[in-house]
């Protein structure tokens, strides 16, 4: 959406509480209330614009600061980091002006064909709380089409999609896949929330603006939901947005190792790993592609110690690389 001439990338609206959801407010609140207060974390969302003038401002505040980890700010010049900010319940100013060396950036950027312009300021926004934008400050303007890549990836699922113990925005598997891949995310990632609601399948099919989507099932719904309703509702979720886009490449991941895999009396995540795979396998369409998650988070030692669920920083980066490299192997065939 555009607001005050910069671009809110991957958020639907601002809602009447002023903060900022990724999907449209009429279905978060029709969701489970794990991706109904998800919804309102910008996991994979920027604030992108051009300054026309020396400087500028933008002033961000968190809407709550207890419990949340790692609020942290990016600022990118395309694909080149700037500088980190660290967000608090008070308004933080992040100060805009071009870098001295913006001519070599952009010098390189063209040489190397990187997939943003080096001129488009990117403010990514951390994945981990509902914030606010108190103040937008500056002669700017939004991005052209040209500034940003043409080819752009949806990834709906968990926590681990969401981005939880990265330790920072761009350090989330759904973002490290986006730029290994030179691709622009879309991040539908619900912590605690990834329950493949049929108004989710809609809303995803609904939507015209990706090229490519991952589908990861499963983890958030194996400790409340029976095997016979999950594999109902990823029946319906997989098929909806397959047969919209039939010609677009869809990866369905199921569950990623964890703590049950080293349990010998733990069967019930076989089951729902058999489910997205036997749901893939009878659509029978050739951009329809299961992925075993223990395949793409292969290393143990890439999950975080307290619960042995969520990857860590290197657990995210071996997920990114992993499936960077099957996505782009399956999509040269």
């Amino acid at each position: 959406m555009f607001y005050e001439n910069v671009e809110l990338y991957n958020i639907a609206e601002i809602n009447g509480e002023n903060l900022l959801t990724r999907i449209p407010d009429k279905l978060r609140v029709a969701l489970n209330e794990n991706a109904k207060l998800r919804a309102l974390y910008p996991a994979g969302c920027e604030i992108r614009f051009n300054l026309k003038t020396e400087t500028g401002k933008i002033i961000l505040k968190l809407k709550g600061e207890l419990g949340v980890f790692f609020p942290v700010v990016e600022v990118y010049q395309g694909a080149f980091k700037a500088m980190s900010y660290s967000l608090g319940a008070k308004p933080t100013e992040i100060p805009i002006t071009l870098p001295q060396n913006i001519e070599l950036l952009d010098k390189i950027s063209k040489e190397k064909n990187f997939p943003f312009d080096s001129r488009l300021f990117r403010i990514m926004l951390p994945y981990s709380a509902a914030i606010e934008i108190p103040k937008i400050e500056g002669d700017f303007s939004p991005p052209a089409k040209e500034q940003t890549p043409q080819t752009s990836y949806i990834a709906y699922g968990s926590s681990i999609t969401h981005g939880s113990y990265a330790v920072r925005p761009t350090g989330t598997y759904a973002m490290r896949t986006a730029q290994l891949l030179g691709v622009d995310l879309i991040n539908l990632g619900f912590g605690g929330g990834a329950h493949c609601e049929s108004q989710m399948a809609d809303y995803i099919a609904e939507r015209n603006d990706w090229d490519f989507a991952t589908l990861e099932l499963g983890i958030n719904m194996i400790g409340c939901f029976e095997t016979e309703e999950f594999k109902k509702r990823v029946d319906y979720f997989i098929k909806k947005i397959a047969s919209t886009h039939p010609d677009k490449w869809i990866f369905c991941i199921d569950i990623f190792t964890f703590y049950g895999d080293f349990d010998p009396a733990s069967t019930k995540q076989n089951e729902f790993r058999k489910v997205v795979k036997e749901t893939v396998e009878k659509l029978n369409m050739p951009k329809v592609i299961h992925i075993d998650g223990r395949e793409i988070l292969k290393n143990a030692s890439g999950l975080m110690a307290g619960d042995l669920v969520h990857p860590s920083p290197e657990g995210m980066e071996e997920i990114a690389k992993n499936l960077a490299q099957y996505i782009k192997k399956e999509m040269k065939n």
